[in-house]
Parts: structure tokens; C-alpha cells; sequence
């Protein structure tokens, strides 16, 4: 970042930019961005304009080099390479009207939730530091919310859906583990189509203990008396 009473050289020296590898084209380009820095004290407007030229006019330098140039984060310098100059401008404005909020969009939905999941106790007030910390800007707590609920990443919702996915992750261990027939585990049910089919006519039956079924000694199974049946004719 150009200081006041720095010269040109000590300004490419302090950002690490080798001068005397610099072609006339880029030495052109890189004396009149600092001129226009020294005459602006590098205020956060013509930091803003700066960088956004720089990285927009085919100068042929690294992004570090330029955020090192104009005073900012390499990771600010590309989330800036992004923005359409009609939202640096509108960035700018919001600066000067006494506005320090800026506006959550879609693409910083992931690194949010990144941060989220990483740091689940995380409060609202550290919510809002990484934002600003990341993205150089800050949110209102009502505008957190709505997109912290437009995403599904306020903590009602994480929570309903770690719920789900142990819920989920439990069913699919257990259907695992009744999927697997270990040794000598339980042994499965035979169907009823399996067996002979019970037999229409009782057979003998016994009651009270000296029944005995089928006993070789012969003494103890019980006189037979054979009756002749004399028939009538």
C-alpha cells in the first residue's frame, strides 16, 4: 500500500514486486496507480479502485502482488477479481452512506456452512467475525438469520438434520448386522412346508409314567388276550 513520503521503488520493494523484471508497459502502468494512491492518502475508495483496475488490466502481475500493491488480503484481492464494477462502486457507496453492512449471497453459503460444521458451538457474534474476517464486510444479526434459515444452516435445522443422518446411519448398521449370519449365531426358522403333514388317525397314547413305549424287555409289556371272533352265518 502506498504511504505518504514512499517512493515509487520502496512501494514495488514493500509489495515484493521485482522492478527491474518489469517491462515499460507495466512499470507505465504500476507508476500512474501509485500517483493516484499518494494523491488519495490510499483511503479504502481508492484502494477499492485501485485494486480492481489492477486486476482487471492485464498487467500480468499475481494476485498477491496487486493485494500486496493496493494494501489488502490476497483472498480479498480475488473475491474482488470476481465482482462487476457496477458492485465495487456500490460497495464503495454503502461505505460512504454510513453503511457498514454488506449483502450475503449465494456463493457464500458453502464457506459459511464449512464454518458451521467445523465449529458447531460456535455463537452468533463469532459468526459474524468470520464473515468479516473473510469477506471484509458485516452483516446485521436479522440478516444472518434469514440467510441462516433460507439454507437450512440456523441451528434448529443443523440439529433436525444430525438427528436425521445418526437416525439414518443407525438403521443402516442394523440392517448390516441382521444382513450377516455370524457362526454359531441363531439358527434361521424352517418353514412349515418343510415338515410331514400330521397324520388324520390318533395313534396309541399313554398316560402316567410306567408307559413305555417301544421297551425291549419283554416282561414288562402287558398281556395281549387274543379273542376269536365267531361269526354268524
Amino acid at each position: 500500500m502506498a504511504k505518504e513520503g514512499q517512493t515509487f521503488d520502496q512501494w514495488l520493494h514493500g509489495a515484493k514486486v521485482a522492478a527491474e523484471q518489469l517491462s515499460d508497459q507495466q512499470r507505465a502502468i504500476l507508476h500512474a496507480t501509485f500517483q493516484f494512491l499518494q494523491h488519495n492518502n490510499g483511503d479504502y475508495s481508492s484502494s477499492r479502485i485501485a485494486g480492481y483496475f489492477l486486476l482487471h488490466c492485464n498487467v500480468e502481475l499475481k494476485v498477491a502482488q496487486i493485494a500486496r500493491l493496493v494494501g489488502i488480503s490476497a483472498r480479498s484481492a480475488f473475491r474482488h477479481g470476481k465482482l462487476s464494477a457496477r458492485q465495487v462502486v456500490q460497495q464503495i457507496q454503502h461505505r460512504f452512506s454510513g453503511r457498514p453492512y454488506g449483502k450475503l449471497l449465494p456463493r457464500h453459503a458453502g464457506s459459511i456452512a464449512e464454518f458451521l460444521f467445523t465449529h458447531p458451538d460456535a455463537t452468533r457474534d463469532e459468526l459474524l467475525d468470520f464473515i468479516g474476517h473473510v469477506w471484509n464486510f458485516r452483516v446485521s444479526k436479522v440478516a444472518l438469520w434469514e440467510f441462516l434459515k433460507k439454507y437450512g444452516l440456523d441451528r434448529a435445522s443443523l440439529e433436525e438434520s444430525h438427528q436425521t443422518a445418526s437416525r439414518e446411519e443407525g438403521e443402516r448398521v442394523t440392517a448390516q448386522v441382521l444382513d450377516v449370519r455370524m457362526p454359531g449365531g441363531v439358527v434361521p426358522t424352517v418353514p412349515a412346508k418343510f415338515f410331514l403333514p400330521i397324520p388324520s388317525m390318533p395313534g396309541p397314547s399313554c398316560c402316567g409314567p410306567k408307559c413305555n413305549l417301544g421297551s425291549p424287555r419283554h416282561e414288562s409289556a402287558l398281556p395281549t388276550t387274543t379273542v376269536r371272533s365267531i361269526g354268524v352265518f
